[in-house]
């Protein structure tokens, strides 16, 4: 025989209220009809669970309502499980990406998820760094990618990508026709990049590479930032340094050599919401997973990281 799911509720209430009338006050019924379906029960499994008089469960009772108790449990799981697998195809989230993301990596994100998970929406946004760590700080954005952003209050983090910087030239300049360079052949010349005010841990952390060689050089802060100008703004005596695979995806006009000086890697990093829910945990998923596809990253570098 089975037992229904709402009989195995009624008797545990019984239980633990100690009686059939505080029992009916609990579960919004009246006493009658509680104590008549329990009294059906018994009859169907051929055993006394209760004592009446005073109300106490009796030896087989106690292993029903113990058993029940452990059949309720996973029945829950069941439904909590089975809408966590349909929240996986839908929902949204809201991500903010920065401008060196914009050509590979979020991207090809995007399109991993429409694959793997067609029912999310992704609310992208594309800016500068400091715009949407203020934005997801305020609870604007659900997940932020980007390199050396700060970590916004609430986030956690964990490294996708980590590869070296290159020169990038105009494809007239001097030294355009070479593979490689050293910082020391680009003596006198200028770097061009974007106002510091737009990402200053980036900022930061191109001119700290550049000065770990001992070169020093005048910065330029370029009027049009932002990378789909660049062959606009770079002149045949100014460089860039950026990661290296932002060198395939840049306008014609641009070469990007080598540098042969030993300096520090260049961190991409996702950001995440760890209350964003569901879909934000697909989202999460999905960017691992492409990251190990594409080679960007040996095994899982974490700070606070979601463990999945």
């Amino acid at each position: 025989m089975s037992v229904d799911l709402r009989l195995m509720r009624y008797v545990i209430t019984v239980a633990d209220a100690g009686g059939f009338e505080a029992a009916a006050e609990r579960l919004h019924m009246t006493q009658p009809p509680l104590s008549r379906q329990i009294r059906e029960l018994e009859r169907e499994l051929g055993v006394r669970l209760f004592h009446r008089r005073p109300t106490r469960l009796t030896e087989a009772g106690q292993v029903f309502v113990d058993g029940a108790r452990g059949v309720l449990a996973d029945a829950e799981r069941v439904v909590e499980t089975t809408r966590q697998a349909a929240d996986l195809h839908r929902g949204v989230v809201r991500v903010g990406y920065t401008v060196t993301t914009a050509f590979e990596e979020m991207p090809k994100l995007f399109t991993a998820m429409r694959a793997r998970h067609p029912g999310i929406h992704l609310h992208a946004r594309e800016g500068w760094d400091v715009e949407l760590t203020d934005e997801a700080s305020a609870g604007d954005l659900d997940v932020l990618l980007g390199r050396h952003l700060p970590t916004p209050a609430g986030f956690r983090f964990e490294t996708l990508r980590r590869e070296d910087f290159v020169v990038m030239v105009s494809t007239d300049h001097r030294l355009a026709g070479r593979e490689s360079v050293s910082l020391r052949d680009l003596r006198g010349e200028t770097l061009r990049f974007f106002p510091r005010r737009y990402a200053p841990r980036y900022h930061d952390a191109v001119l700290a590479a550049l000065s770990s060689t001992g070169e020093t050089f005048e910065v330029w802060e370029n009027p049009l930032p932002g990378l789909r100008n660049l062959n606009v703004n770079l002149r045949t005596d100014g460089f860039m340094l950026l990661p290296r695979s932002l060198g395939r995806q840049l306008p014609g006009g641009i070469a990007y050599l080598t540098v042969t000086d030993v300096l520090p890697s260049i961190e991409l990093r996702l950001f995440w919401r760890p209350d964003g829910g569901p879909a934000v945990t697909a989202f999460c998923q999905t960017a691992r997973r492409l990251a190990r596809r594409e080679g960007w990253r040996e095994g899982r570098q974490t700070g606070d990281a979601l463990r999945s």
